[in-house]
């Protein structure tokens, strides 16, 4: 088991130092109809199966969306042919604050649920990573146009970044309860367990160019959080490449509740009108983490030179050549400064809240169709997405589905997924974007922005017995 935690801390490191290269962390899964984790997001809706039990690889799921970089804004395009990149046209397509990158990461480390009459009790222990970078349009257009864009003290560029990056554990009883034949009832309290925390909250960094001299200042207020259960010795900015020490990583961290403690909850009701249909509504993940032992840094400065080490790096990345190790460490010399971190004050994060609506017609066990609609938090704010997907039972071993999910942050995007029943062995892999998987041509492809996103969850879950209905 140790070497998987130490898996899955290495995969969310590489995540997370990739979001800045690419929420929702999928619903396909709870399209297929036999499948025991329907019930996902919202514990009340009913399992079929009376027992059920994974380990390890029983849920393991992957996820990563932006909200900005889109193909048709890369390229200029002859007779639908993409011809050459066009920075500029990509930079200007970007918000001028409100741009992110989201990564997801989990596993399903252990669970069993079963049914005792009208109660069904169902606990999991999941492990989880979700990465959130944010950044304002200047942030990008700064290096790829250069500090000669923005000259004078009435424009400068607008230096701002942010980032919330969690790992921790999870720990959660579902109960879901029959209140009538028609109206269940369910509710999943979840011990959290936070193994790392990143926070930056930047309220403005700007950096100006003399018209005149080509100097550059800047003006900067950021602020910095971190807190993690790992034996890390982290005193100034530049040591975050350092955050995670693996050798460390065990059991005990993962179930460490006496610091970087949290407390999360999931809740619903179903609501059944006859054989052939349903409603349910549900609010996955309402709760948050106390992180201690925190490490902060608050820059407040005003008139910052910045050195000639950050115009070498713009030359760098006009000539595509860019050192990004060295570009890192001259924004953090030259804006921010490497300077100590201090013990702060214990802080708390909040988990990316969903809430979800959800309403099907069964025709028959070949031909269920279902439409969600939902609201997850990303960057401070409720974003929305509309899912309309069919589903079919086949030869009482073989379950399919396919949806179209449209959002106007994370694109449009069209998921399929399948489960295979072997007696109580049941395997299933689901997406919520096909086409990334896929060889085709982008640029015969009429929804190119399902290229935004990218997501796959896959498992092995054995069930016994069957619920009448």
């Amino acid at each position: 088991m140790k070497r998987i935690y130490r898996l899955f801390v290495i995969v969310a490191l590489l995540f997370g130092s990739m979001t800045a290269k690419a929420q929702n962390d999928g619903i396909s899964m709870t399209l297929l109809p036999h499948l025991s984790y329907n019930n996902y997001y919202n514990p009340s809706i009913p399992i079929e199966s009376k027992v059920v039990f994974g380990l390890g690889i029983s849920n393991l799921h992957f996820s990563i969306y932006n909200s900005s970089v889109k193909y048709n804004n890369l390229y200029n395009f002859e007779n639908g042919v993409p011809v050459s990149l066009d920075a500029n046209k990509f930079i200007n397509s970007l918000d001028e604050h409100d741009n992110f990158i989201n990564t997801n990461f989990s596993i399903d480390l252990a669970r069993v649920g079963m049914k005792f009459g009208k109660l069904f009790v169902d606990l999991d222990w999941r492990l989880r990573y979700n990465g959130e970078f944010h950044y304002s349009r200047d942030f990008l257009g700064f290096f790829i146009n250069g500090n000669g864009h923005y000259l004078g003290q009435d424009n400068p560029a607008d230096f701002s970044i942010g980032a919330d990056v969690n790992i921790f554990s999870e720990l959660g009883v579902g109960l879901r309860y029959d209140v009538t034949d028609k109206l269940s009832v369910g509710i999943r309290p979840k011990l959290l367990c936070g193994v790392a925390n990143l926070l930056v909250n930047d309220d403005g960094t700007y950096i100006y160019t003399d018209p005149d001299t080509y100097e550059m200042t800047a003006d900067v207020n950021i602020n910095i959080k971190a807190a993690t259960v790992f034996d890390v010795d982290l005193n100034r900015m530049s040591e975050f490449n350092d955050y995670l020490n693996l050798d460390s990583i065990g059991l005990d961290d993962l179930l460490n509740f006496e610091e970087n403690y949290g407390f999360g909850i999931d809740f619903g009701a179903t609501y059944t009108f006859n054989k052939h249909a349903g409603v349910s509504v549900g609010v996955y993940d309402l709760g948050y983490i106390k992180w201690t032992e925190a490490k902060e840094k608050h820059n407040h400065k005003d008139n910052v030179v910045v050195n000639d080490a950050l115009i070498d790096d713009i030359n760098d990345v006009l000539n595509m050549n860019l050192d990004l190790p060295s570009l890192y460490e001259g924004l953090i010399e030259d804006i921010w400064d490497d300077d100590s971190l201090y013990h702060g004050e214990d802080y708390k994060t909040t988990l990316k809240t969903r809430i979800m609506l959800q309403g099907y017609y069964e025709l028959m066990p070949i031909a269920r169709f279902t439409a969600i609609g939902q609201m997850y938090y990303v960057k401070d704010k409720f974003r929305p997405a509309l899912t309309l997907a069919y589903s079919g039972s086949f030869f009482r071993f073989l379950n399919f589905t396919a949806s179209y999910t449209a959002s106007k942050y994370v694109g449009n995007s069209i998921g399929a997924g399948v489960s295979i029943n072997f007696g109580p062995l049941n395997i299933y892999a689901v997406t919520d974007n096909i086409m990334i998987l896929t060889k085709m041509d982008a640029s015969t492809m009429e929804l190119a922005t399902s290229y935004d996103s990218a997501n796959v969850r896959l498992g092995l879950v054995f069930t016994l017995g069957k619920v009448k209905k």
